[in-house]
């Protein structure tokens, strides 16, 4: 009976502290760390869709995104930025004759001008022209900002 009972204060202690780690710090510690800021959505969009000529090198694609964060991600006026390849399971409607896209979001209409115009961007495209055979870019308003 007695091995029952410790097994059973045991089990309870062991519950209460794993317990505790996993709901987290205590009431008080929990306030203080509850910096998170939420960011309103940016409400400009820039998409980039890349179409690379056929002699292009292999590697071009994967070059673009090295470069992108290399260069791109650095322009002050980005707010997020993200590129791959055509998506392999896609909805059936899904364009997938290019090699490449890219998107880029900004605060405003300022901010993409500001990425336009940059060093970094001119660097990006010096770098990567020779390759593309033609490029279409969509930039929209989000109407939720």
């Amino acid at each position: 009976m007695f091995r029952k009972c410790s097994l059973l204060v045991t089990l309870l202690v062991a519950g209460a502290i794993l317990g505790s780690l996993v709901v987290g710090p205590s009431h008080g510690q929990g306030k203080r760390d509850r910096r998170i800021v939420s960011r309103k959505p940016a409400p400009l969009v820039h998409t980039v869709i890349f179409y690379l000529k056929k002699d292009a090198p292999v590697n071009e694609p994967d070059a673009l995104i090295a470069d992108m964060q290399k260069l791109l991600a650095k322009i002050p006026t980005v707010r997020d930025i993200r590129a791959g390849r055509p998506a392999d399971k896609a909805s059936p409607t899904a364009a997938k004759d290019f090699q490449l896209g890219l998107l880029v979001l900004f605060d405003d209409v300022e901010g993409l001008h500001t990425y336009l115009d940059h060093p970094l961007h001119k660097e990006y495209v010096a770098n990567h022209e020779k390759n593309f055979e033609k490029v279409v870019v969509y930039d929209f308003a989000s109407p939720n900002p």
